[in-house]
């Protein structure tokens, strides 16, 4: 009986040392979940490291003219680490006071006592990321590290200083776009993003150390890998010829009130882009670079476009700037579908390629690229290939819309001669550009590049030199000049839709273009695009450029009205500001005073020789040719040019392209020799006129 009491009480004595144990697990195991818990994380966040990568500093972009245009600014955030081991006690209480009242007068986000509270309880619980300041610039900085307790060693002060990087424009919004911005939560844009692999360097590696709270902060560490510096970009754009354009443009979108504008000015030579404005209408009816309007804007071009049906024909041989066709008063049809000119040609029979041009034809260029290409449609669409008119400019910028030229295959009766004034076909601002900039370039087409060079500390790692964009020719010489010739009428001819922006002093080439504005599966918006395109000056081109509004409000919307007084400002401004010296013309000199000879022309050209000369004059409505020459008085006489409807008419004076209207409207056929005006003619003056004879006349 006494074995088996021993072995019982054995058991449970056994059985309570058991239930004994495992209560003092369970405890412990309370302790360590709600007591100890901070501790033991703390213990394992302080084993938890991981390398982070340290951002490159990202490299400057430069103007043509050295000229700062996007830089990286340092800021800094600053933390105390309060668990640090060689911060003492006596340290801390000997500046908490101070620390605290600077603190309040530099941030004043709180009292000196509230502040002083907050560092007392980040000391209490060894706080060791306990932020000071998030934002503190260079200054700040070195000012900061004069403070109580944070003047102390790195270590000592517990401060932790991390520097982060920030992207800011010196000059502003001015080429903000093509600039380009760097987006946390959007897409890059401009410069900045098609040179980022240059721009922003080879990123470090630091090893830092996870803490309470989920914090990290960085561990000194001489496995530290410092990164790279990124190269700087040195653009082709002219800091002053930018502020030429951008506030021209400017000054146009609001006196317009239109819903966007671009302008781009390009150098003939190199196809080096000297300014790029893009402005579009913002919610409350100001402006701003919302979009780049120059590259990624394709529309149908409207009248701009001719110039790429005439060269065409010019290259091929199929049209000679003496030729001639019945417009039938600006009226045609193709296929049972009518085409008029807007404006007031109507009172136009037959018309040269010069006239054609200048009074923005549309008939005309129908009619003659469909009588050469109708046949072999396929050779019209090479041509514009030719011309680079059906691919990218391939610039160095992203975001560049690729043309819409339709192959043959898919053209309808009227497509030829609807794609020769300008639709059926898409193209952005740039595009256009490029291909008037080859024309003024004699036929040459260069890539348009906005990169000239790239920079490490002073030393060129790459550069872009224009005699890497030689560029290929897409046309013969003599048909670009031809072009030439044609654009210049559109601003020296007295009905030119350009006349308005002459001067006196420089010529202008170019082409003005209204087209409606085209919403993709919206269809035509009802709004105007207004262009204007060409290059200056004329004689011996330097620039090209583009203007194109969007939208225009008022009563005239038209590229002649609207977007070439804005080319004209432009080139007025840059003239000028070429211009290194000027040889006067004074009393003595041989142009002074020197008669005027005889001039015979359209009553329009007259009229403004009139204003210009101060000459008073009144002309009977039924005449349209006009006389001005110095009389034997030494005063200057002008009259009409009296015309018999079966005599031949006096056309000695006159620019080629009026005489040959004037003389193919009484039904002869012309042939010149020469260049200039008109000195002689085969037919006397007076004489009968008899349909379908050759009169010849002499230029000079």
């Amino acid at each position: 009986m006494n074995i088996k009491t021993n072995i019982l009480f054995r058991i449970y004595f056994i059985g309570a040392l058991c239930v004994v144990f495992g209560f003092a697990v369970l405890a412990n195991v309370y302790n360590i979940q709600t007591d100890k818990q901070k501790n033991w994380k703390a213990l394992s966040d302080s084993l938890t490291t991981s390398i982070f990568a340290i951002p490159a500093e990202r490299g400057n972009i430069y103007s043509a003219d050295d000229k700062l245009l996007a830089t990286s600014v340092p800021y800094f955030e600053l933390h105390i680490d309060f668990a640090s081991k060689a911060m003492s006690n006596d340290l801390f209480a000997k500046s908490v006071d101070s620390l605290a009242f600077f603190m309040w007068q530099k941030f004043n986000l709180n009292s000196i006592q509230g502040y002083k509270q907050q560092l007392i309880k980040a000391r209490n619980t060894r706080k060791r990321y306990f932020l000071l300041c998030s934002r503190a610039d260079y200054s700040l900085l070195k000012e900061i590290k004069q403070w109580p307790l944070l003047r102390e060693r790195r270590f000592k002060s517990g401060l932790i200083i991390e520097t982060h990087q920030e992207r800011t424009n010196p000059y502003g919004n001015l080429a903000k776009r093509t600039i380009g911005l760097i987006r946390q939560n959007a897409k890059d844009i401009g410069i900045e993003e098609a040179a980022d692999s240059l721009l922003s360097g080879v990123k470090g590696k630091i090893l830092k150390q996870k803490i309470a709270g989920g914090e990290w902060i960085p561990i000194n560490s001489t496995g530290q890998i410092e990164p790279r510096n990124g190269y700087d970009i040195i653009t082709t754009i002219d800091l002053g010829l930018q502020d030429i354009t951008e506030s021209t443009l400017m000054q146009a979108v609001t006196d317009y009130r239109a819903a966007f504008g671009c302008a781009v000015l390009m150098e003939v030579k190199t196809g080096a882009i000297k300014a790029i404005a893009n402005l579009g209408r913002t919610a409350d009816s100001s402006y701003s670079e919302n979009y780049n309007y120059a590259l990624a804007l394709s529309n149908e071009p409207g009248s701009v476009f001719k110039a790429a049906a005439y060269l065409a024909l010019f290259d091929d041989g199929y049209l000679k700037l003496t030729d001639s066709i019945n417009s039938n008063h600006a009226s045609a049809d193709f296929g049972g579908t009518p085409l008029t000119d807007d404006g007031h040609n109507t009172q136009y029979t037959f018309l040269t390629p010069g006239k054609a041009f200048a009074i923005s034809s549309n008939v005309a260029i129908a009619k003659w690229v469909t009588q050469r290409y109708n046949s072999n449609r396929q050779k019209f669409y090479d041509k514009i290939s030719q011309f680079g008119l059906t691919r990218k400019t391939n610039i160095d910028l992203k975001g560049e819309a690729l043309p819409t030229v339709y192959k043959p295959e898919k053209w309808s009766f009227t497509s030829l001669p609807w794609i020769a004034h300008g639709y059926e076909v898409k193209f952005t601002p740039l595009q256009i550009l490029t291909f008037y900039n080859a024309i003024a370039n004699n036929g040459l087409r260069v890539k348009p590049y906005i990169i000239q060079r790239v920079v490490d500390n002073g030393n060129i790692i790459r550069e872009y030199k224009p005699s890497d964009n030689s560029g290929y020719r897409i046309c013969k010489e003599e048909a670009a000049k031809m072009a030439k010739e044609i654009m210049l009428r559109v601003i020296e001819d007295p009905n030119g839709t350009a006349r308005k922006i002459f001067s006196p002093h420089y010529r202008i080439a170019g082409k003005t273009g209204t087209a409606e504005m085209n919403s993709g599966s919206m269809g035509y918006s009802g709004a105007n695009l207004s262009s204007f395109v060409g290059f200056f000056p004329a004689d011996a081109p330097l620039y090209s450029c583009i203007v194109v509004i969007g939208g225009p409000q008022g009563l005239f919307t038209t590229g002649g009205a609207v977007s070439a007084p804005v080319f004209k400002t432009m080139a007025d401004k840059i003239i000028t500001s070429n211009i290194k010296s000027n040889v006067a013309i004074n009393k003595d000199s041989m142009l002074a005073n020197k008669p005027l000879p005889l001039v015979v022309s359209d009553k329009n050209a007259i009229g403004e020789i009139d204003k210009r000369f101060k000459i008073k004059f009144d002309f009977p409505q039924q005449y349209e040719y006009a006389f001005m020459q110095t009389l034997s008085s030494n005063k200057v006489g002008v009259g009409m040019l009296k015309e018999q409807e079966d005599r031949v008419p006096n056309v000695k004076g006159m620019l080629v392209d009026d005489a040959i209207y004037l003389l193919e409207n009484k039904g002869l056929k012309v042939l010149f020799s020469g260049k200039g005006k008109v000195i002689g003619q085969s037919i006397v003056p007076g004489s009968e006129s008899i349909k379908g004879s050759i009169i010849q006349l002499v230029l000079r």
